[in-house]
Formats: structure tokens, sequence, C-alpha cells
């Protein structure tokens, strides 16, 4: 996927978390550090899911398929890559409460070190 690509979407009906394509992601330390905030369809069919980190309030949009994306602007999402959406959910996560505990903090150091950040 091109870390360009800009696609459209919207909030679908689903009211369902769907926690694996996060789970992929950051695996199960950190993921218990979020919340499903719903489901996004977007022009290309892919099922995006917005998590939403529970101490820095940043959001990772993460799709069924594992694509990474950010939102831009009313029903604009943008692919990025995994270091970038990874820095972004964890973003200054040590100067916010709920602060890490020892776990995360080495779940979180494996993650940054696995995706280059």
């Amino acid at each position: 996927m091109s870390r360009n690509l800009s696609l459209r979407g919207r909030m679908s009906r689903i009211d369902r978390p769907n926690w694996e394509p996060l789970i992929d992601l950051v695996g199960l330390e950190l993921v218990r550090w979020f919340m499903w905030m719903g489901q996004i369809e977007l022009v290309d069919d892919t099922l995006v899911h917005a998590y939403k980190h529970v101490a820095t309030r940043r959001y990772l949009h993460v799709g069924e398929d594992g694509r990474l994306f950010a939102y831009r602007s009313p029903d604009h999402y943008l692919g990025i890559e995994r270091a970038e959406a990874i820095a972004e959910a964890f973003f200054a996560w040590d100067q916010v409460l709920p602060e890490p505990d020892a776990a995360a903090l080495r779940a979180l150091a494996e993650l940054r070190r696995q995706v280059g950040t």
C-alpha cells in the first residue's frame, strides 16, 4: 500500500469490538491499554477498527487486513507505516496517567524495537 494513499470511509453500524487486528499489531500485553471506539468502512471495502489508548488518548486505526491508517479529515484516512502508527499511539505515555506498568513498558520497548522507532 502506498503510504500516501488517502481513502474515504465512514463509521459503520457494527457495535461488536474486534480485537484481533490490534492484538496482531501490539500484542496481548499492550492491547489492554486500548478501548475499541468503532469500525470504519473504507471505499475499497476494507474494515478498519478504531482503538483509543486509555492514557495518551491517541488512536490506532487498524484494518482487518493489517494495514494502518491515520484519520486526516472528515471521512479521510491516510495509509501509514507501522512505526509511525506505533509512535503516534504511544506518544508521551510516560507523561500522562495512567502510567504504564513494568510489563507494559517491556512490551512497548520490544514493539518499538521490532518497528524501528
